[in-house]
């Protein structure tokens, strides 16, 4: 075969397929531009990018026809439109529009923030220069979205701008179906001050977050990168997760955490905020700081360092902080700070200071740590622990009455709510639909049903010792000694739900950052339906008598004639014989007498709850006539259920 385009047809011919192609085709008023790469023989991915005067689409994908479960495919397309884009109102325009598709593909939550810290998931969105992009993108596309049979992500994807260039936002919300289901969120947040060509504050946060149902959970991510204001370049990471399910935690961190503090479960490494304050090639000033709000914890701190030097000369020093505040009994905080400066030359100190020290305060002040000085012939160094000021004057602490908050908190309508009955379809009492519609609105229970009392204020069974901001001295323990229900004894089974422990317990600094953001304890109570066995009395004995007569076909064959246009002729004969052998006169003689002895036992329901008779006396009857409807009838009598 001979070439066409430049494709050795031979070579395709014979199996041996390229394992990259590249494409550049400038043919006006369209120019296309593409890569596709082959990993293996069944697995594609590249990407395409088309140029017309009016508009640029382009379209990331990867396509796996080996994949278990069937072929597995992904595809990012989207397409950007000329400035001004397409104008909405109010200074904002649509500069883009695409969307993601994938089949037998799920999307990886790790993957994704990987992709956030290392900036390679923001050229997923309209990029400047797409095939530049995917070299970076592309072969991150099988992890981002894995194989897994059955599983469907969806979405749309927009660019919106606003103020000329000023602020624009790309976007990708993928829906990842069917149960259970997950939402994430992909973008770019740019912000240029006062033009994109001219900034002077420029701002770019690539973010991502999704929504697990199954978990459940809640995260969103946001890195900036190749940011800087008034040309001080800016760098950093924040994070909010929310999780819960038998790990719950929550966690508000930018910057990252405390050094001593045990990262959960879910929460990657963080970078932290940081400033390039260097205003000279030669002088290096940098300036890196964290926040974090936890369960049981807030948390902040910053490090500063300090490179002057000129021709192996000069200065270098460093700060570091790193606090952790108390709220009881007073607002307080604990503080370590280190630091050093030193005076080189030619690579070696000539006079250096050091310091690491712990400080506490602020009523009383406590400082304790260590100091070292270096000279160029000695060194030495010092320990020192320091006490000053007056401890805070002593206030009346709020006491926290739990004996009212848990009256309060069960007096709630939410802490109440009605379990529908365990036995499904075998539950042997039919409601009427205004019945039912009560139940649903919580105003009744279900007589085989159930009743939850639960309240989120304070664990049952555990010491005590604060109450949020309040003090418990000394420690209390509650819990709930016995439940009844109308009167009498119910069987309960206990409730657990989460609970933080520094809400509840004083807790020391290493508690706090090495504790477990929730414990599960018992919060209530459950009553259940009563499931013995009823008295004796209960039982309503009856004796029925009746005679069963079967009359044979007496022409059998008719039905023979019916079917035998269908083939099933010997089917039928065969059923007909074993019909009529079995029902043959000989076998049930007439007027044989059965003894019932046992009968199930009668379930008792209020009048509210009986669906509306229908009798020929009165078709319209309701509830409250059905004493008058039955009143003579043979064997039917309406009862109240106390007269059972």
């Amino acid at each position: 075969m001979g070439g066409i385009f430049g494709l050795d047809l031979e070579r395709l011919a014979d199996d041996r397929l390229p394992a990259t192609v590249e494409i550049d085709s400038p043919l006006p008023p369209v120019r296309l531009r593409g890569r596709l790469e082959r990993r293996q023989f069944r697995s594609f991915s590249g990407v395409l990018s088309a140029t017309v005067p009016a508009t640029t689409v382009t379209a990331f994908g990867q396509l796996d026809l080996a994949a278990p479960g069937g072929p597995a495919f992904v595809a990012l397309l989207g397409a950007t439109f000329p400035e001004p884009g397409v104008q909405l109102g109010l200074g904002f325009a649509l500069s883009g529009v695409g969307g993601v598709l994938g089949v037998n593909k799920a999307v990886n939550r790790d993957a994704l923030i990987a992709a956030i810290a290392d900036g390679t998931a923001g050229e997923l969105l309209f990029p400047p220069d797409p095939v530049a992009a995917a070299k970076r993108v592309v072969p991150r596309l099988p992890a981002l979205f894995p194989t897994v049979p059955g599983r469907t992500v969806v979405g749309p994807m927009f660019q919106i701008s606003w103020g000329g260039r000023m602020v624009s936002l790309s976007a990708a919300v993928v829906a990842e179906v069917p149960d259970p289901v997950r939402l994430s969120l992909l973008g770019i947040l740019r912000v240029a001050v006062p033009d994109p060509e001219v900034p002077l504050i420029q701002l770019k946060a690539t973010f991502a977050g999704q929504y697990d149902s199954a978990e459940p959970s809640t995260f969103l991510m946001a890195s900036l990168s190749g940011s800087h204001m008034a040309g001080v370049p800016l760098d950093g990471d924040v994070l909010v997760l929310s999780r819960g399910g038998p790990d719950p935690t929550f966690v508000l961190s930018a910057g990252g955490f405390h050094p001593a503090f045990a990262v959960p479960r879910g929460v990657p490494a963080l970078h932290r905020l940081s400033m390039n304050l260097s205003p000279v090639p030669w002088i290096q000033l940098r300036c890196q700081a964290y926040f974090a709000i936890t369960t049981n914890t807030l948390q902040f701190g910053a490090q500063l360092s300090l490179v002057a030097e000129i021709a192996g000369c000069g200065l270098r020093g460093q700060f570091g902080l790193d606090v952790l505040v108390h709220r009881e009994p007073s607002l307080s905080f604990s503080a370590r700070m280190r630091g050093s400066l030193s005076v080189e030359v030619f690579g070696e100190s000539l006079v250096g200071v050091a310091f690491d020290l712990t400080l506490e305060g602020p009523a009383p002040w406590h400082a304790v740590g260590r100091g070292s000085i270096d000279l160029f012939l000695f060194s030495a160094s010092f320990d020192f622990d320091e006490r000053w000021g007056n401890p805070p004057p002593t206030l009346p602490a709020p006491r926290a009455d739990l004996r009212r908050r848990l009256e309060e908190a069960f007096a709630r309508p939410e802490a109440w709510s009605a379990l529908p009955p365990a036995g499904g379809d075998r539950i042997p009492v039919l409601l009427s639909p205004a019945a039912n519609r009560q139940i649903g609105e919580g105003r009744r229970v279900h007589p085989h049903g159930g009743v939850v009392a639960q309240q989120r204020v304070l664990p049952f069974g555990v010491d005590i010792e604060r109450l949020g901001p309040s003090l418990v001295e000394p420690a209390e323990q509650w819990d709930i000694a016995s439940a009844s229900l109308g009167g009498e004894e119910a069987d309960a089974g206990a409730t657990t739900d989460n609970f933080a422990p520094g809400q509840f317990r004083r807790l020391t600094d290493d508690e706090q950052l090495g504790a477990p953001a929730y414990d599960r304890y018992r919060s209530g109570v459950r009553f259940v339906a009563d499931t013995c066995e009823p008295d004796e009395d209960a039982f309503v004995t009856a004796s029925l008598d009746w005679e069963t007569k079967v009359v044979p076909d007496p022409n059998p064959t008719r039905l023979l004639d019916l079917l035998r246009f269908l083939r099933l002729e010997a089917l039928v004969r065969a059923e007909i014989t074993a019909t009529v052998s079995l029902r043959d006169p000989i076998w049930w003689p007439a007027g044989v007498k059965l003894l019932v002895s046992h009968e199930p036992p009668v379930v008792a329901a209020s009048t509210w709850a009986m669906t509306a008779a229908s009798l020929p006396a009165s078709p319209s009857a309701t509830n409250g006539e059905l004493r008058l409807l039955y009143a003579g009838m043979a064997g039917v009598r309406p009862v109240e259920a106390w007269e059972v």
